[in-house]
């Protein structure tokens, strides 16, 4: 949900060889760092890949976690709002997967991982950019998973609702089912084990907005409405 993960650098590249280094990756993956207002270029992104590949000798996994959110009435909405939310959590994201597609193509096998979030399902009060982008990243895990089914590479889509970041700690908003980051970060690593399509969590808010999707549109605005305060 808006500013559930608020990422680290938007690549995080491991060779998971273990149970642990695995679980280290993701809980950096989750922590919030003083590069989530950067995005990487596309060459920076397939550098920072390529070097991890020479230094690892191999990927298993690519998991990129980019998240930024600027909470903003539409009515005072400005591009310099939405700008950076794009650049970070769609490009940002999408150039680390796309970088490591080569990599496992030649490999033949490698599984990229793509932390979307909950508050992608349908737009939310406030958050039309950060629910934007991660719809978009949600498509764009989609449909890579289609394609790359044949060369071995499986694709999951996180989708994590609230998670305990310094951020959603000193929320405005309401942030119902708030998940400790550790907690977070190791039903991941336990989930990502299996390469589902899709890991989402927790389970109550999933059912919300799995709910909140069949809405009619009108139905939908008059629930959520409220919490858009006044313009």
């Amino acid at each position: 949900m808006p500013g559930e993960e608020h990422a680290s650098p938007s690549l995080r590249a491991a060779r998971v060889s273990s149970r642990r280094s695995a679980l280290g990756s993701a809980s950096l993956a989750a922590r919030p760092s003083a590069s989530q207002s950067t995005s990487p270029t596309s060459e920076a992104a397939a550098e920072a890949v390529k070097r991890a590949d020479r230094e690892l000798g191999s990927l298993d996994m690519v998991i990129a976690n980019a998240g930024r959110s600027d909470t903003r009435l539409a009515t005072r909405l400005t591009w310099q709002d939405v700008g950076p939310v794009i650049d970070l959590n769609v490009r940002g994201a999408m150039a680390t997967l796309v970088a490591a597609i080569p990599v496992f193509v030649a490999q033949q096998r490698g599984h990229l991982v793509g932390v979307s979030s909950l508050a992608g399902i349908r737009g939310l009060p406030t958050s039309a950019a950060y629910s934007a982008s991660k719809a978009a990243l949600s498509t764009f895990l989609e449909s890579l998973r289609i394609d790359l089914a044949r060369a071995f590479i499986r694709v999951t889509d996180v989708q994590p609702g609230f998670v305990a970041t310094p951020i959603n700690e000193h929320a405005k908003h309401p942030t119902p089912f708030m998940v400790p980051v550790d907690t977070a970060a190791r039903h991941i690593v336990r989930r990502l084990e299996r390469a589902p399509a899709v890991l989402a969590f927790p389970w109550p808010l999933v059912l919300a907005t799995r709910f909140a999707r069949l809405l009619p549109a009108w139905l939908y605005d008059r629930a959520v409405g409220s919490q858009s305060g006044h313009v």
